[in-house]
């Protein structure tokens, strides 16, 4: 029997790239895109800066919403990570919900 296990991730950053939008052979979108993310983070008891490119899957009609953001609008996305493919096991986020962010 599996554990479940917990699989939740919010991240903030700004829209860096994205891919064109595609459709499933069953008619459900699917957009790839990046998310730049930079923040001031405490680990070891120090605070230092860090920074990443996260790549990011949105599917349904979360994927249309996102496809009209601009680039470089900045975001907050609520998802989970799962495998890139079967054969590219480097992890992705998926999308779940999203919020547009001002002045931040």
């Amino acid at each position: 029997m599996a554990v479940a296990q917990d699989n939740a991730v919010q991240i903030t950053g700004s829209l860096s790239t994205r891919e064109a939008l595609r459709w499933t052979p069953g008619k459900v979108a699917v957009l790839d895109f990046r998310i730049e993310h930079s923040s001031r983070q405490m680990e070891a008891g120090i605070e230092r800066d860090v920074s990443c490119e996260v790549v990011v899957r949105a599917i349904g009609p979360v994927a249309q919403q996102i496809e009209m953001v601009a680039l470089g609008s900045v975001m907050r996305i609520d998802g989970f990570l799962s495998a890139r493919s079967v054969r590219n096991r480097l992890p992705v986020l998926h999308v779940r919900t999203f919020e547009l962010l001002e002045g931040i």
